[in-house]
């Protein structure tokens, strides 16, 4: 949900939405990965579960097929919206109202999207940015031996919906001021699922150390806290472009995940 996307008032007028040219804020990679990663995994797995090695493999399945369903989403959002360019606008208008989260299409029974929003993006930076964050990031979780293939989908799943939820949850509040009026704001991306992802992995290692944009090293617990100080302070301003309450609404699902069903796992 990092994204908000205004719809034209009139189909007819419908042009290219506006994406920006920078990459997410969630574009970051572990520093060192593969020396850090290699010794985890042996560490993780030795002495402890013999199906180790396939779980790790099994987890990451999982998570291939989770950024292949976000690429696929947007391959044919792309198709979509070059019919769109062309005058047929009958293929990205429906995109539109199936694939991302609009409180008055949710109000109008357009309910599915709470699911379908979390693997849209419009914009090259967007998708690039918080696909990074999920094989990174993502690759780190499916290795933890805590972590098998139903805990990693329930964690991505269930950060992506208390995600849309807490956007949802807001755009109501707002709409509900102007009883009558038409939302014209949506929300999509992967970011409230990644911003579980990341809190479980920040539970889990919190001094594993990542580079912010690929430049400036942080500890993994400092980011998630980063980014959630950002979110909560910029909650109500409708300006930035971004779903904060999204963001938080997964990592609430994320904090609340670990410490009540990973916090005392023993493997």
């Amino acid at each position: 949900m990092a994204s908000l996307l205004r719809l034209s008032r009139t189909i007819r007028a419908m042009r290219a939405p506006q994406s920006p040219n920078r990459v997410s804020t969630h574009f970051f990679t572990p520093a060192r990965l593969p020396q850090h990663l290699g010794p985890t995994r042996s560490r993780f797995y030795s002495g402890y579960s013999p199906n180790g090695p396939s779980q790790a493999s099994a987890n990451t399945t999982v998570l291939y097929g989770l950024i292949g369903a976000n690429l696929a989403v947007f391959g044919y959002g792309q198709y979509a919206h070059s019919q769109a360019k062309e005058g047929y606008i009958a293929p990205w208008s429906k995109f539109l109202r199936n694939m991302t989260l609009n409180s008055t299409d949710f109000r109008n029974g357009y309910w599915w999207t709470v699911v379908t929003a979390n693997f849209t993006h419009i914009g090259v930076g967007h998708l690039l940015g918080n696909m990074i964050t999920a094989y990174f990031i993502g690759g780190f979780l499916a290795a933890a031996p805590q972590i098998t293939p139903n805990r990693f989908l329930i964690i991505t799943m269930g950060s992506a919906l208390t995600g849309a939820a807490g956007y949802l949850f807001q755009r109501l509040q707002i709409s509900g001021q102007n009883p009558g009026k038409t939302d014209y704001k949506r929300g999509l991306g992967f970011s409230g699922a990644l911003m579980g992802i990341n809190t479980v992995a920040a539970c889990l290692a919190p001094n594993l150390k990542v580079q912010l944009y690929g430049i400036i090293p942080v500890p993994l617990w400092a980011l998630v806290t980063g980014y959630a100080v950002y979110d909560g302070y910029y909650l109500d301003n409708g300006n930035t472009g971004v779903a904060h309450a999204g963001h938080l609404g997964g990592l609430a699902f994320g904090l609340a995940y670990y410490f009540f069903r990973l916090r005392f796992v023993r493997y």
